[in-house]
């Protein structure tokens, strides 16, 4: 359970990191964004990705963990690529329940 929350918040955290991009503000319907709220975005991001990696050191010890949490980042990473590829009109709430959804599985993986 905890290797799907890992992969929900690493899919958050990538959303969260696009969202404070040029190039993917057209995709996400955003509008232009101050720099401070860029780099509110680009925290966000930066730690809901930690977040993921939390939770893939509490599960394995350190090898197995970083192991599995870039494999976990690559899953995320494609995933969201597609969706900002096939779907971009559903990105915003695709990100928004992954992040729910990771904060659920997280708890109930505790």
């Amino acid at each position: 359970m905890i290797a799907i929350a890992s992969l929900l918040w690493a899919f958050a955290g990538f959303a969260a990191l696009a969202a404070a991009m040029d190039r993917h503000e057209q995709q996400l319907g955003a509008v232009a964004l101050a720099p401070a709220q860029r780099y509110g975005w680009q925290a966000g991001g930066a730690a809901l990705l930690l977040v993921s990696l939390l939770c893939c050191l509490q599960r394995w010890n350190a090898s197995v963990g970083f192991a599995s949490w870039l494999g976990l980042l690559t899953l995320a990473a494609v995933a969201w690529g597609l969706v900002l590829t096939y779907a971009p009109e559903r990105a915003r709430a695709l990100a928004l329940g992954a992040a729910v959804l990771g904060l659920i599985a997280s708890v109930l993986a505790n």
